[in-house]
């Protein structure tokens, strides 16, 4: 994969040549922005999203153009919400979550991946009074989090996974703590035992972000409170 093309995109181009450039008609005045169901989510994403899964995803909106489903994101809780209740106080850590999964449709409007994450944020303050999202970019799919950027989320810089791996046992994908949890060990032969064809993957380093909500004064104290830990966004490498 290279670093200056985007998974996605290539997704994108294979389906509008498999489609035969069809575009719905629409009109981008007719625009809705909502929840949407997790299953009508689950199909969106496995047709576009790279990771082949919809992870921890609990909360699932969509951005419809005319009725036609342009853009979904999901959300659910972060894979490490200790760590962050530190980062963000504990007060907050029942208020983390995680953008999980996001896609949109070839024939998307270009505007339509982040008016859905910005409505679908302000959605989760409103009706589960979610105080913080982290999004991840990945560089392995060529991403840098150019949509986080443009909704003004904060850069945390890399990720540190030190030599962290994600588990694959009898078709599902469990962190290392969880399948120490149900599994009892995380030993080779224990896991073999379990399932002949358990797998493991390396987690890489990730670009992360963060997004805060709430009424306006009290994210601008918070984002103040934050500031020292922002980082200049990173920039897409130039193809010479």
């Amino acid at each position: 994969m290279t670093p200056n093309v985007c998974w996605q995109y290539r997704v994108k181009q294979a389906k509008q040549t498999e489609n035969k450039g069809y575009v719905p008609l629409f009109d981008e005045s007719n625009v809705a922005i909502g929840v949407i169901d997790y299953n009508a989510a689950s199909r969106f994403i496995l047709e576009y999203e790279w990771l082949g899964n919809m992870g921890t995803s609990k909360y699932c909106y969509g951005l419809l153009v005319n009725g036609e489903l342009a853009c979904v994101a999901c959300y659910g809780p972060p894979v490490a919400p200790t760590r962050y209740s530190r980062l963000l106080g504990r007060e907050y850590s029942k208020s983390i979550l995680q953008l999980c999964r996001g896609a949109s449709a070839y024939w998307s409007p270009p505007w339509g991946p982040s008016k859905l994450i910005c409505r679908s944020l302000k959605l989760l303050f409103q009706e589960h009074n979610t105080r913080f999202v982290i999004a991840y970019a990945d560089p392995r799919a060529g991403e840098i989090g150019t949509i986080y950027q443009a909704c003004n989320a904060l850069y945390l810089g890399m990720t540190s996974p030190g030599g962290s791996k994600r588990y694959f046992i009898n078709g599902h994908s469990y962190d290392a703590r969880k399948v120490g949890k149900k599994f009892g060990s995380r030993a080779h032969q224990h896991l073999a035992n379990i399932d002949p064809n358990y797998g493991t993957v390396s987690i890489t380093r990730k670009h992360k972000y963060l997004f805060v909500l709430g009424a306006r004064t009290a994210r601008k104290e918070i984002m103040a409170r934050l500031k020292h830990l922002a980082l200049p966004y990173p920039k897409r490498a130039s193809v010479t």
